[in-house]
């Protein structure tokens, strides 16, 4: 997975980020425009348009790795910026499982427990490594983190409204499962010291 990552950023986040470098667009404005990207998906999963829905969660997720590299690469990163992008990242989490509960509530309302677990285990995987960061304990095991999450949502989604229910099931397990990873290695960590 971290290697997929090295390649896309060589390749992919990069040169974008230098372009919009050259634009002068602050790290906390494309923070900020995820937002958008995050209620479009909303609205296309609400309205069972899935692979539009997907089109839109795709780019809230790349304008979350810009924001980062673009802090990085001019020198801007602040703890406001570092706390904002956290924040909004969680929001627009919640605001697509939002969409994709609104969804499935008219059409198969089997589906929502899957969601609401999906979606729990999502913000547990952050806040569980938060707080250990928060003691100086920096637990990022798991492989349930961010972009794997998104890139499950975005291959679900394109599979359609019927399949989706597997991706949910998939988030479910391995983001419960990477909480509890988390747990124990801070657990362990914390003990030593």
């Amino acid at each position: 997975m971290n290697a997929i990552k090295r390649i896309g950023r060589r390749f992919f986040v990069v040169p974008i980020a230098r372009v919009l470098i050259g634009m002068h667009i602050h790290p906390n404005v494309i923070t900020l425009l995820s937002l958008v990207f995050a209620v479009g998906a909303f609205f296309f999963y609400w309205r069972g348009c899935f692979p539009i829905g997907a089109l839109f969660l795709l780019l809230c997720g790349l304008l979350d790795t810009f924001d980062g590299e673009i802090a990085r690469r001019t020198n801007t990163m602040t703890k406001f910026g570092g706390f904002l992008d956290s924040t909004v990242d969680r929001i627009n989490e919640f605001i697509v499982h939002l969409g994709l509960f609104s969804y499935y509530y008219t059409h198969a309302r089997y589906v929502l427990i899957w969601i609401v677990l999906a979606m729990f285990g999502s913000m547990m995987v952050s806040y569980t490594r938060a707080r250990g960061e928060g003691l100086g304990i920096s637990p990022q095991v798991g492989i349930f983190e961010r972009f794997l999450r998104i890139l499950i949502l975005i291959i679900g989604s394109c599979a359609g409204p019927r399949y989706m229910v597997w991706a949910f099931v998939i988030l479910a397990i391995g983001t419960v499962q990477t909480m509890i990873h988390r747990i124990v290695y801070t657990w362990k960590h914390s003990a030593s010291e």
